[in-house]
């Protein structure tokens, strides 16, 4: 399973504005610090105050906030914010009667249970532990080599955040 640059975004986005949780921060500065067009956060923003996740003040003085504190926003939500949390087997241009697959509801019961499985252990997990996980960390070590382990086992190795 492969994330989106959506969810890759909003964990840039949502770690900027927990590093920061004294001042507001701009859209403007965020597309800067990672190198991210101003549209694609803004588009990602509007997912994460959609989720309860982040807030936007207007106005002079403005930018954005978290909604929550860091360890009440679980990892999962931000994957569910971001990514389709479904998976459907596709027919192929046949039409749902036809279709043998989708009568096979056990398939799709499986896919389902698999990423129920992947977002619960998400959910062990919060924003604080990806803000404290900085380089020269002990958190950051443990995450750089478990990245390490399973980018060996898959070449090219492309990263998350």
């Amino acid at each position: 399973m492969r994330l989106t640059k959506m969810t890759s975004y909003a964990l840039r986005i949502l770690i900027h504005c927990g590093q920061t949780p004294s001042r507001k921060v701009k859209t403007s500065d965020i597309a800067q610090a990672y190198q991210i067009t101003e549209a694609n956060v803004s588009k990602v923003v509007q997912l994460l105050v959609r989720a309860g996740l982040l807030e936007t003040v207007r106005g002079p003085g403005g930018g954005l906030t978290l909604a929550r504190a860091p360890e009440e926003i679980r990892i999962g939500d931000i994957i569910r914010a971001t990514e389709d949390t479904t998976i459907q087997t596709d027919c192929f241009g046949q039409g749902v009667d036809e279709c043998a697959i989708l009568k096979a509801v056990p398939i799709n019961r499986v896919f389902d249970n698999a990423v129920n499985a992947f977002i619960e252990v998400l959910d062990r997990h919060t924003l604080a532990e990806f803000i404290r996980a900085r380089p020269g960390s002990a958190l950051f070590a443990q995450i750089a080599a478990a990245g390490e382990a399973g980018d060996e086992a898959r070449r090219p190795a492309g990263g998350l955040v």
